[in-house]
């Protein structure tokens, strides 16, 4: 496996960590990278369940939310 030093958006807008994306299926995720690459995590409550549940970043599914 590959890990990519440089993960993008769909419209190629290059993402750093922390940034929050807007994911089609209409939800937010914090970007975030570890050992083993990109991910995204739920924006929720500290302490909540969903906290460290990681999930994919698709550049297709994904867009940087302009804050």
């Amino acid at each position: 496996m590959i890990k990519e030093d440089v993960i993008k958006d769909k419209n190629g807008t290059i993402l750093k960590v922390g940034d929050i994306v807007h994911v089609r299926w209409d939800y937010d995720l914090i970007v975030c990278k570890n050992k083993n690459g990109w991910y995204g995590k739920l924006i929720c409550e500290k302490g909540d369940s969903c906290e460290n549940i990681p999930y994919a970043l698709p550049a297709e599914d994904i867009e940087l939310i302009k804050l």
